[in-house]
């Protein structure tokens, strides 16, 4: 009984002493998620994916695009390296913002305006879309359930359009006070806009009518609808290192109950987007101690090394279920099918000052 007792005590120990080298980007997270350090260090802002759900992200005219299995290690860290970086001919190198239309391309905002290009076909030139607007920073852009793309541009960065790809056109549906970061859509096409200028969140629908907006604590960057039992929520990557939820009213109206589900990075939070596979995927960075991240941090690697080098963390619902809401992982609605039927269509991340 003694020689049985010291093989468990010695395999606790090893198991024990494992998970102590296991570090958590998170210190503290909500014991209804999981957290997984998806990527890194050489990563842009996640958007988009590949049919076959391999993640894809701008890297100036480049796409890099990562495996969808545990390829390689990094700082004792079991990550999803770069299986191909494409090279894009005409891609413009400015702006970040991605996302996969319904129509099966992928749409990217810059600095000269919306461009797109097709996944199934590497080799074909990147389209400039005729109409469409640049200026700012290049940041948020999404889908909408009906297929058309929602994005912000403008020279201060404070406008979002809604350009159609059945239709061609592009219309200006709502202009916020000051600069809006990433956007996410929602359900019935709400489209959530990081007021990240003014600590804030704006909430519209498509037609660019405001449903809500409030004040935050953190300065929010990429954001999330929740799915299932927080269909009534919106989740916040923050700049300081956190990620918080907002509990709101029906069709997101009303004053939200606030609760951080994450803290302790120290790390940028930056834009963030969710998978077909119904995860959160948040980008850390360091970035200089701005709006309460500390200098120094972008990512706490399993080896026990934390430093300035960038990654993309996968939050997900321990249980598995789908907890986060996106275009990517929801039927397309039958407006959809019109639409894809009349069209027929087939960097790392530059330090931001504000």
């Amino acid at each position: 009984m003694t020689g049985k007792r010291v093989v468990i005590s010695t395999m606790l120990a090893v198991l024990l002493s494992a998970a102590a080298a296991q570090a958590n980007q998170f210190p503290y997270l909500d014991p209804a998620y999981v957290q997984e350090i998806y990527t890194g260090p050489l990563v842009g802002a996640p958007g988009a994916w590949t049919s076959g759900g391999n993640l894809l992200v701008k890297n100036g005219s480049n796409i890099l695009e990562y495996s969808l299995t545990q390829n390689a290690v990094h700082q004792g860290t079991n990550i999803h390296g770069v299986i191909a970086t494409h090279s894009i001919s005409g891609l413009n190198a400015t702006g970040y913002g991605i996302t996969r239309g319904l129509d099966g391309y992928i749409y990217t905002t810059t600095g000269a305006g919306l461009q797109r290009f097709d996944p199934n076909n590497w080799a074909a030139p990147a389209q400039s879309l005729s109409g469409t607007v640049g200026g700012g920073g290049g940041y948020g852009i999404t889908t909408l359930p009906d297929g058309r793309i929602a994005y912000v541009a403008g020279g201060g960065t404070n406008e979002l359009y809604v350009y159609n790809p059945s239709t061609l056109t592009n219309t200006l549906i709502y202009t916020a006070p000051s600069l809006v970061d990433d956007i996410e859509a929602g359900p019935a096409g709400v489209i959530a806009l990081a007021w990240q200028s003014n600590s804030g969140i704006i909430i519209v629908n498509s037609a660019g009518a405001l449903i809500n907006s409030f004040l935050t604590l953190h300065y929010p960057d990429g954001l999330a609808f929740g799915n299932g039992v927080t269909s009534t929520s919106l989740f916040s990557n923050n700049n300081d290192g956190t990620i918080s939820q907002y509990v709101l009213g029906p069709g997101y109206t009303g004053t939200p109950v606030v609760t951080d589900i994450a803290t302790g990075s120290g790390a940028y939070g930056d834009i963030a987007a969710v998978g077909p596979d119904c995860a959160f995927y948040v980008t850390q960075f360091e970035n200089g101690g701005l709006n309460g991240s500390t200098p120094g941090i972008g990512t706490h690697w399993d080896n026990g090394v934390t430093n300035a080098e960038p990654s993309i963390i996968r939050i997900a619902l321990a249980n598995g279920e789908c907890g986060f809401y996106s275009t990517t992982n929801e039927v397309p609605e039958p407006a959809t099918l019109s639409l894809l039927a009349l069209g027929g269509l087939a960097l790392l991340r530059r330090r931001r000052q504000r």
